[in-house]
């Protein structure tokens, strides 16, 4: 287990480099409210504000999950999925300015196929260099080293920062303790840097 009080410092110290950059999030740190989803609360932001990039192997399990092909939540054009030149090629479907598998309540109706993103949302974990104050996106191997530094309570090049969307009005849990926010932490940062 890290030295808490020490890697919460260094986050801080990251967080102050870089709070401008964005402006529509949060640090998320132990002592930090819990996520729980408010449909009643919520307006569907994400829903509304992102287009959601997927791979072939979401795509797969959309439609495993889901038993819907792909044309039917996919961007398509001439009845075929548009494929980008991207990591992530595909688009998931939008309609009426929104995601196409949201429902009238406002929840998703493929809830358990629904992409990583979406499974992200509305946390993510960035690095930032500490001798420039800026993120580091590219250098995945480092990154790595860094967050599995940061775990063990160690000084790694880069500090992993997990980020909270400020406009998701979710954050109404009681305070994450420290086990709570190193699993979320853990689990985000799996979910979004999967191993290769």
């Amino acid at each position: 287990m890290p030295a808490l009080a020490t890697l919460t410092d260094r986050m801080n110290a990251a967080w102050v480099m870089i709070a401008a950059r964005y402006e529509a999030y949060g640090l998320g740190l132990p002592g930090s409210c819990r996520f729980e989803c408010q449909p009643d609360l919520c307006d569907a932001h994400c829903c509304r504000a992102f287009s959601v990039n997927l791979g072939a192997s979401e795509v797969a399990r959309m439609q495993r999950e889901s038993t819907l092909q792909p044309v039917q939540f996919l961007e398509c054009e001439d009845g075929e999925p548009i494929t980008l030149p991207m990591a992530q090629p595909f688009l998931l479907a939008r309609a009426e300015n929104r995601c196409g598998l949201l429902g009238a309540d406002l929840r998703c109706t493929q809830y358990h196929g629904r992409p990583d993103a979406c499974r992200l949302y509305p946390h993510f974990v960035i690095f930032v260099d500490p001798k420039n104050g800026r993120p580091v996106t590219a250098d995945l191997p480092v990154m790595s080293a860094s967050f599995e530094a940061a775990l063990a309570g160690r000084e790694g090049r880069y500090v992993p920062l997990l980020l909270r969307h400020s406009e998701c009005p979710g954050f109404t849990g009681p305070p994450m303790d420290h086990a709570e926010w190193e699993a979320l932490l853990c689990a985000t940062y799996q979910l979004q840097y999967p191993p290769r």
